[in-house]
């Protein structure tokens, strides 16, 4: 099987079941699937979703560390409170 076929095999798999999946859950399917391919897998991985290497060795790390199981709820924050853009009045008072 060359390399073509394998980013078409994970690009399937990944738009069968993962759609919806949030950006944690994908981080880790990513490092899942990066890893059972062995050597070469988070090249192949990052080019068959289109997502960043250091994203999937981010995975990799969470995995290893066993952070995974605290993320497993629905419910949890993905993430930190406070992240994103300021609102504009934030922004506008600052110079003031």
């Amino acid at each position: 099987m060359n390399r073509q076929d394998v980013i078409r095999e994970i690009d399937e798999r990944y738009r069968q079941s993962g759609r919806s999946l949030n950006e944690l859950q994908r981080r880790l399917w990513a490092a899942t699937e990066a890893l059972k391919l062995g050597r070469g897998g988070i090249t192949l991985v990052s080019k068959a979703l289109r997502i960043s290497p250091n994203t999937i060795k981010r995975g990799i790390q969470e995995i290893a560390a066993g952070q995974t199981d605290s993320f497993s709820q629905a419910n949890a924050r993905i993430r930190k409170p406070g992240g994103g853009r300021k609102s504009k009045k934030t922004s506008a008072n600052r110079f003031v």
